[in-house]
């Protein structure tokens, strides 16, 4: 990791200065490149300090989580824990640790009728945008839509 490729920080040489002259199937190669060996240096990176920080941190919010839940349950009033005064702000880590509640209603038969008309109204939906992809692919085949570029994405991954 480190030292064969561009120095981290400096000013990218590849950014939006490509002039439209510049746009070339090599040019855009060339950039690939860089692109693919610094997401290999920040992937090794960010591999190694998951280990060494983000295990043990996963590991103890899970079992802060796990104690809430079971205090939760006991009764224990979660609201110390929330807000301006919550016992988890520790300033001398710089952290605050923000407990969301989220609470369900006990059963209604009104609530359950409207969380009927609800899954009716979602299936109606999705129904809906079944009907608008078969008429773009209609469309798309006879000629009668052309299709522009919204936007690109990149997403990067290893070699298996």
């Amino acid at each position: 990791m480190g030292g064969t490729g561009p120095k981290r920080g400096a000013a990218n040489p590849t950014s939006h200065q490509t002039s439209m002259s510049k746009l070339s199937v090599p040019n855009l190669v060339q950039q690939g490149k860089l692109a693919a060996h610094l997401y290999d240096e920040c992937d090794v990176a960010l591999s190694q300090l998951n280990e060494s920080f983000g295990v043990p941190y996963d590991a103890a919010r899970s079992n802060l989580t796990n104690d809430l839940v079971k205090a939760d349950l006991s009764g224990v009033d979660l609201s110390l824990f929330q807000g301006k005064e919550s016992l988890f702000r520790f300033p001398e880590h710089n952290a605050n640790i923000v407990v969301r509640i989220t609470k369900s209603p006990t059963a209604h038969s009104k609530i359950d009728k409207l969380d009927d008309k609800i899954a009716q109204l979602e299936q109606k939906l999705k129904v809906a945008k079944l009907e608008r992809k078969q008429l773009i692919d209609q469309l798309k085949l006879t000629f009668k839509v052309d299709f522009i570029t919204d936007k690109i994405n990149l997403a990067f991954s290893r070699i298996k």
